[in-house]
């Protein structure tokens, strides 16, 4: 094991008692890491990309809010379409960052895959259009946001998809749970032979104690605080009268 999941490890101690639930809160957020500096200058080249050329003197805000001069170079509807993704797509990034929710990146990266998607076509709604509309192909800004974005599709997939160290050491102290708790070992068992129609072992007999034993860990903790606390003050009682007579 590494030395960084060996550290991760030793956290779990304050997690023995109910290592589920602390599985459940740590699959809840996302951990970043190093990957926060490529998904912040993508996303700085995505937010530039709007004051960037979309097609010829057309700029990518003008797609966004549909100006005059958009109008005047047939700015067709796909194109708007993908602006409004793409910024859709850029708030969903940065809330992400904001919040390292597990949901909300989940939703950021199926809205930057549809936006790469996009971007294609709305790439290729404008490298086709007719001679007769007075309208240039695809400017560097569109370009550079096509590429940007499905750099940034590849790149949030790694950051969802990818399990934290801390993760992967909740599953393994799970997995090491189960082989020493008789009750969820031969649950484990059922599951993976089908043994239940083969073993004359009463599964209905068979009792789940783990929230009992959790709660008489807890309670076990909970009262050696209290008496090292009253050892403690009945320390500190002692000293007292032999400072006095001093």
């Amino acid at each position: 094991m590494t030395p960084e999941g060996s550290a991760e490890r030793d956290k779990l101690a304050e997690f023995r008692g109910d290592l589920r639930e602390a599985e459940r809160k740590a699959g809840g957020e996302i951990q970043l890491g190093m990957a926060v500096v490529p998904v912040g200058v993508l996303l700085v080249g995505l937010i530039f990309t709007f004051f960037a050329p979309h097609s010829g003197v057309v700029l990518g805000f003008d797609v966004l809010l549909d100006t005059d001069v958009a109008r005047q170079y047939f700015t067709m509807l796909p194109e708007r379409i993908y602006s409004i993704i793409l910024l859709v797509g850029i708030l969903l990034v940065i809330a992400t960052i904001l919040s390292r929710s597990a949901v909300v990146a989940f939703v950021a990266w199926a809205a930057v895959c549809i936006q790469a998607v996009y971007s294609i076509f709305a790439g290729w709604m404008r490298q086709s259009r007719p001679p007769s509309e007075a309208s240039e192909g695809i400017g560097w800004g569109l370009a550079m946001g096509i590429a940007l974005s499905i750099l940034m599709a590849i790149t949030l997939s790694f950051v969802v998809f990818r399990k934290s160290t801390f993760q992967a050491a909740l599953a393994a102290a799970r997995r090491e749970e189960v082989d020493e708790d008789p009750v969820l070992r031969a649950q484990q068992q059922y599951l993976r032979a089908g043994l239940i129609d083969n073993t004359g072992t009463d599964v209905d007999a068979m009792v789940d104690d783990r929230r009992d034993r959790s709660k008489r860990r807890r309670a076990k903790r909970a009262e050696q605080a209290e008496q090292a606390e009253k050892t403690d003050q009945a320390e500190k009682t002692e000293q007292t009268p032999d400072a006095d007579e001093q």
